[in-house]
């Protein structure tokens, strides 16, 4: 009996199929059906495009007579036995199979619309609908792109996204959605494929590739590799997951073997991270309308190892960013930048399109401007969103006035407006600083006005102490030891004060971090390539710089004067060296002493240099006369230590700092001057931060009007100086300067406030008061207790009658009241003339404040302390001097040193010997300390003591032969059971990671850096690192036919020092159960994957401990040596991915056996080249055929 025949037909294959019989499948619309002429039991079945052969009329017949008892349905039903069907019923079946449906029997035309409907889903087998004559909606892959068929430009829409609603996951709250994104693209680049094209080879362009990168594809190109005919059209396609995603047609065109072909996709095609796609390029033909494909096409293949076809992928990376994260005027080339008149807000144009081009407003505070290479970003402050991607420095202005030429200056304009330190009450006063005494808060201005302010007032407990303070606009906004927070309104306080400023850190001073905050207590690797820092504060004439001297590492001080840019600690010449500073003072660790420098003088002062104790208070003094004085002020009597040898001839500049490798930062602080000389006897004062001499008077440089006063600290026993409101005698030469002030009182060496002097007084002392004095000797006034007492605070009122009265802030009453007033509407300053030398903190500190403006400081007349670090090296002797800023102090106390620590209470020197490093949180030690002065008042502050570990040292390397062919170094391969694998991966507990410092050779030979498991490379697993074709890196895993490879191409600079990083999680290693996403390989802290490419579908099998070798793959029939540099080596049993950036460490070595996790075998090659030890394991390396002039000194 003749077989079934089962005739049905596939719409997505748009075949015919005759199962069953000989004749092969066949196009859907190519065929015809008709009934036997003359046997009612049969039909024919013929082809409508191919004649018979010899026949220029006749169509081939497939079927000439087909018992309709044979056919069934692709069911396997019979169509008579069991349909019941006859032979006119069956011709309409076939019918139906063999015919294309017609398009109108799936849509409807509605005259209402006049629209077609369709009622079937619609699929574009190509890529896209067409939209008139205007406009093209095609699929990008992984976005969608709407063309202008015009200008060929292509739009991209917003994307948000509704996940699974039946999923429960996504029906809870504030879950099953996205945030809606934008996709931002990069610059056009290009990617090599494959390596360099090799001329006169021939491979199919078709194959997988892996891209572990966002990448947008604008086009490809590649060399053919074989003749290409004018008829022949090519055809180039990309699948990802099966499906096809791009098609397109080249133009027709004769093609050369050799000659370069280039393409641009018809739109981009995105590619999502982590995707593998397949791209083929097929020759095909037209054959009666049919197309036929003639295979695929040859081309070059690339040098790259392994093999594969040589293509360049001309694309752009891309993001997709949080809509919230997008401006809508990143790209504006021309911006004006201002504040509205109440100071609060910035305002921003747009100035492409007129000044009046007002956008977005911004709150203070809220912005800030980097650098971004040679232009200006402008951002939220400490977010992401970007306001301006990258402005021009000459587009930016504020105010309609250019900003600075120069882009670190303009940055720092910018960054005034939108903090807008200026915005108080007028446009040239600003809070400055502030201080804490007891429970009254002290805020003080530009030109010396101070502010006070009971904490108490505003909500806060007496047990709560401020531990840091912003200004916002007109706000002063103080968070508390409990991080609550309080604001307080500045914006009616009088202009003026003389404080330091709040903005005592450093900062990096050029390069493209120039102007940010170092971060840092010490040169760490994070910023000890960027020197040399600035101190925030400007060190203005009749100023000085208070720092602790850390006598453990070196120590730079001045100007610098070296090319403005970035400047290593270690370069040439380094960021250290006195050629790159203008004026320097300069201290070596090494010797322990600040020597002669760039134009400054300690050999006049000290033959053979200054020994510095470690942590002694020292001060940089800026003179009237221009000249820097470096003192000791760590002794009961100042010591100067150098000057400078020509007088600078600014007024003020910002102190720059240059050190070594993890040299402190200074913890210093700017003191300000208050007073000005009117009276140098024999005119060689140099300013007061030096001291006054015999006979000066000093002007204060804060005056007062009607309902103001002066406040001023009497902090120390009487010397017999005078006080007084004028002094109108010679400028010089007056040996009695002193006595011929105006409105005369003296503080005198019995401790007694002085009104009376041979009888004669310019004052009504008030005899009522409580400590009225009068010793019958001459002395009429005022003293608090017995001689010896420190009287505490005063002020000098201008009171709202028109009187000038001497006032105890501390027992709130009159002491006396001058006999002539003031006159209303002038300005009435205090003045100090001395009998003998004075020191410069023997000077009254004063400040101003007006008459009953709040509450007042009474008794707590506390020092100004702030919390200071120090860090000591484990088994040093630490010496640290407690620095103090405003008020003296006459005792120091601590509550929780521990007992290796101890504080010198009258000189608040803390102590001790440093314990051994632990490597735990046990090596920051918080000292809770108390500074208080006599009056009572104390303040509370810490010293935290870092205990560092004995610095780490890498200062050699192993340097392999050039066109090495025996030396290499060999580890027992047994001891390193990490690598071992007896099968596929696992899990976590077959995880491994392998770190490299090394710095690869120029040769384009193939060079072997890492090599562990079996030798018998075609049957044997292995881990293979390898440079190869020169600047390539390959990381194998697997043996010859079976494995999963890594390829850098072109990320491996030869000739210099790179960080390799290669992790196995302990997955499945074949590539169908995604192998791939089992390694990671990394170069220099990023990734360094280019190409991921597999033999036999990866590699399931073991790693036997065979061999370990660094420099050398030993195979059975092969040898491959290294011919670079090795710094270091380490091996962890974990996947370490995730500490990537910590193990990097920014490009700078360190002992990674300090990390948290730590390698279990680890090596530096520090002191021999036959024998490495394995700081971590017991797997030591022996060196084969090395000298000992292969230790070298060239690290990273």
């Amino acid at each position: 009996m003749a077989n079934k025949v089962k005739i049905y037909s596939t719409l997505k294959s748009g075949k015919v199929a005759f199962d069953g019989a000989r004749v092969k499948n066949k196009e859907i619309g190519s065929l015809a059906v008709e009934a036997h002429p003359t046997l009612t039991n049969r039909i024919r079945i013929k082809s409508l495009v191919q004649f018979k052969r010899g026949s220029d009329t006749q169509y081939r017949v497939f079927f000439g007579k087909l018992n309709i008892n044979r056919i069934q349905n692709e069911a396997g039903q019979d169509l008579v036995a069991d349909l019941g069907m006859d032979r006119d019923a069956i011709i309409a079946y076939v019918q139906t199979q063999i015919t294309k449906p017609i398009v109108t029997e799936y849509f409807e035309y509605n005259p209402i619309t006049d629209r077609l409907e369709a009622n079937k889903n619609i699929e574009v087998k190509k890529h896209g609908f067409f939209i008139g004559g205007k406009y093209k909606m095609a699929s990008g892959n992984s976005n969608l792109y709407y063309e202008d068929l015009a200008t060929k430009a292509n739009s991209y829409p917003v994307m948000g996204e509704v996940f699974d609603q039946s999923l429960a996951e996504n029906q809870v709250a504030g879950a099953g959605t996205s945030t809606p994104k934008m996709r931002v693209f990069g610059d056009f680049q290009i990617i090599p494929l494959g390596g360099n094209p090799v001329d006169d080879t021939a491979i199919d362009y078709d194959g997988s590739n892996f891209f572990p990168m966002n990448i947008s594809g604008v086009g490809i190109t590649t060399r053919i590799g074989e003749v290409v005919t004018a008829e022949q059209q090519l055809k180039y396609e990309i699948t990802v997951g099966g499906l096809s995603v791009y098609i397109q047609y080249l133009p027709k065109q004769a093609l050369a073997v050799n000659q370069d072909l280039t393409w641009y996709f018809d739109h981009p095609l995105d590619i999502e991270a982590g995707t593998t796609l397949n791209a083929a390029i097929y020759k095909v033909s037209t054959v009666n309308n049919q197309e036929v494909n003639d295979g695929v096409l040859k081309v070059c293949e690339g040098d790259a190892t392994p093999t594969r076809y040589h293509a360049t992928v001309l694309n752009r990376f891309f993001e997709d960013k949080d809509l919230e994260l997008i401006s809508p005027y990143t790209n504006y080339q021309a911006m004006d930048f201002g504040l509205d008149s109440t100071g609060s807000t910035v305002l921003l144009r747009d100035l492409s399109l007129g000044t009046d081009s007002l956008l977005q407003p911004h709150a203070v505070n809220t912005l800030e401007a980097v650098a971004e290479g040679t232009t200006i970003r402008i951002k939220a402050k400490d977010g992401a969103k970007v306001i301006a991607n990258s402005i021009p420095v000459s587009g930016c202005s504020i105010d309609g006035v250019s900003v600075n030429a120069v882009l670190n200056l303009a940055v720092v304009e910018l960054n005034a407006i939108f903090t807008n330190t200026a915005g108080f009450a007028s446009d040239d006063t600003f809070v400055s600083g502030f201080v804490i005494s007891g429970d009254d808060l002290t805020l003080t201005l530009n030109d010396g006005v101070s502010y006070t302010v009971d904490v108490t007032g505003l909500g806060v407990s007496t047990d709560k102490f401020v531990v840091s303070g912003v200004v916002s606009g007109s706000d002063i906004i103080l968070t508390m030891d409990d991080a609550t927070e309080i604001t307080i309104d500045a914006s009616n306080m009088i202009s003026g004060s003389t404080m330091s400023a709040t903005n005592d850190r450093w900062y990096i001073s050029y390069g493209t971090n120039a102007n940010q905050e170092v971060g840092v207590t010490t040169m760490t690797s994070a910023v000890n390539l960027q020197g040399p820092y600035y101190f925030g504060q400007s060190l203005l004439r009749g100023s000085e710089f208070k720092f602790n001297i850390n006598s453990g590492n070196q120590l730079r001080l001045g100007i610098w004067d070296g090319a403005e840019e970035a400047t290593a600690y270690n370069g040439s010449p380094a960021a250290g060296d006195a050629s790159n500073w203008g004026t320097v003072f300069s201290f070596a660790n090494g010797s322990g002493k600040f020597t002669d420098s760039s134009n400054t003088d300690i050999s006049t002062y000290h033959a053979g240099g200054y020994t510095a104790t470690n942590g002694a208070a020292m001060s940089v003094r800026f003179g009237d006369d221009g000249h820097l004085t470096l003192l000791d002020i760590s002794g009961a009597t100042e010591v100067i230590v150098g000057k400078t040898t020509i007088a600078l001839g600014v007024t003020s500049f910002n102190l720059q700092f240059g050190g070594f490798n993890n040299s402190a930062f200074p913890n210093g602080i700017i003191s300000t001057v208050d007073w000005t000389i009117v009276h140098d006897f024999d005119n060689d004062e140099a300013g007061i931060v030096n001291g006054i001499q015999d006979h000066t008077v000093i002007k204060s440089n804060i005056s007062i009007g009607i309902g103001e006063k002066i406040m001023f600290m009497l902090d120390e026993v009487g010397q017999g100086d005078f006080f007084g409101t004028n002094y109108t005698a010679a400028s010089s030469g007056v040996s009695t300067a002193e006595y011929q002030l105006n409105d005369t009182f003296s503080y005198a060496t019995n401790e007694a406030m002085s009104f009376e002097f041979g009888g004669v007084s310019d004052w009504n002392v008030n005899t009522n008061a409580s400590n009225y004095f009068n010793n019958g000797a001459g002395i009429v006034g005022y003293r608090k207790g017995g001689s010896g007492t420190i009287q505490g605070m005063f002020s000098m009122r201008f009171n709202d009658d028109g009187k000038l009265t001497i006032y105890s802030e501390d027992n709130n009453e009159k002491i006396a009241t001058a006999k002539s007033d003031p006159t209303v509407g002038s300005q009435v300053s205090l003045y100090f003339g001395v009998q003998g030398n004075r020191a410069y903190y023997s000077i009254p500190v004063i400040s101003k404040q007006t008459i009953g403006q709040g509450s007042q400081p009474d008794f707590d007349f506390v020092p100004t302390v702030a919390n200071q670090t120090v860090t000591v090296t484990e088994g040093d002797v630490m010496n640290f001097q407690i620095v103090t800023s405003d008020n003296i102090v006459n005792q120091f106390a601590e509550s929780d040193a521990p007992s290796w620590m101890s504080l010198n209470q009258a000189s608040g020197v803390l102590s001790g010997t440093a314990p051994a490093f632990a490597g735990t949180s046990a090596d920051t030690i918080v000292v809770n300390c108390k500074a208080g002065n006599a009056i009572g008042g104390t303040v509370g502050f810490t010293v935290t003591v870092s205990v560092a570990e004995v610095a780490y040292t890498n200062n050699k390397s192993l340097q392999f032969p050039s066109s090495n062919t025996t030396a290499y170094l060999n580890g027992n391969h047994a001891l390193v059971p990490t690598l071992q694998r007896t099968g596929n991966g696992s899990g976590s507990s077959d995880a491994w990671s392998i770190s490299m410092w090394v710095k690869p050779s120029t040769s384009t030979t193939s060079q072997q850096l890492f090599y562990y498991g079996g030798d018998d490379l075609a049957n044997e697993g292995r881990i293979d690192i390898v440079q190869f074709s020169g600047n390539n890196l390959l990381f194998r895993y697997g043996k010859n036919n079976n494995n999963i490879s890594f390829i850098g191409v072109g990320n491996f600079p030869t000739a210099q020092w790179n960080h390799i990083l290669v992790t196995y999680n302990g997955g499945d290693t074949l590539t169908a159960n995604g192998g791939a996403t089992a390694f990671t390989m990394s170069i220099n802290g990023a990734n360094a994957i280019s190409q991921i490419q597999a033999q036999g579908g990866g590699f399931s099998n073991n790693i036997p401990a065979d061999k370990f070798r660094i420099g050398r793959l030993l195979g059975t029939t092969t040898n491959q040596y290294y011919s670079g540099a090795v710094n270091q080596v380490a091996i962890w049993n974990t996947d370490e991915t995730a500490n990537l950036a910590t193990i990097y460490n920014s490009g700078a070595t360190q002992d990674l056996s300090g990390l948290t996790s730590a390698p279990v075998h680890y090596y530096e090659i520090e002191n021999s080249v036959t024998t490495i030890s394995d700081i971590s394991g017991s797997a030591d390396l022996t060196g084969f055929n090395f000298s000992n002039s292969d230790l070298v000194s060239d690290t990273p």
